[in-house]
């Protein structure tokens, strides 16, 4: 009985209109575009995105150079606390030396995001004119984004189907209640009175 009802508007009926038809038809183009074409709308975003953010990655590894560095001021002993503020403040900005891409000497302060570690020795990142740059944008983080792109398409693309789904079916159940309206008026004003029918 539960599959008769809910297919109702499947089966020739004198009481079926044809806005339940039309109906029906909507649900299941939106069914069909959200399992096919949501997805499908995600992963061109996902992989245009990836595009665009590899290409940059591929840039910044061309304009930047990870450049070895040494503290101008003797560093301070290792301190015994490994407490998480007492890391934070072990990195901070320094005071370093580096040589330039044209082999000049250079020094400046440096961020703690442009400082890492390379075999024990300290390096920074620095652009073709040996000026301190942010870390190039690195291949792992650049797909997260991309994957994240991705889910952000999908869910946009779902919405729209949906809102524009619902704004269809708004119009339909307003076209059905002047519909009703008309048919309403049309016999109700018999409605009741003796031998009206006959």
């Amino acid at each position: 009985m539960g599959s008769r009802v809910r297919f109702w508007r499947w089966r020739r009926s004198p009481l079926r209109r044809r806005s339940d038809l039309v109906e029906a038809w909507i649900s299941l183009l939106a069914a069909v575009l959200l399992v096919c074409a949501v997805p499908a709308a995600g992963w061109f975003t996902g992989q245009a995105a990836n595009r665009a953010l590899q290409r940059t990655v591929r840039h910044q590894l061309a304009e930047r150079a990870l450049v070895p560095a040494a503290p101008v001021a003797a560093p301070r002993p290792a301190e015994t606390d490994s407490s998480p503020a007492r890391a934070g403040e072990r990195r901070r900005p320094a005071v370093l030396t580096w040589k330039a891409p044209d082999g000049s000497a250079r020094s400046g302060t440096v961020r703690v995001e442009n400082q890492e570690r390379v075999g024990g020795r300290l390096h920074i990142w620095t652009d073709r004119t040996g000026r301190p740059a942010d870390p190039p944008l690195d291949r792992a983080t650049a797909r997260a984004h991309a994957a994240l792109a991705g889910i952000g398409g999908a869910v946009l693309a779902g919405g729209a189907l949906l809102g524009a789904r619902q704004l269809l079916l708004r119009r339909l159940l307003r076209r059905r209640l002047l519909e009703w309206e008309r048919d309403w008026a049309r016999v109700g004003q018999d409605w009741g009175r003796a031998g009206a029918g006959g």
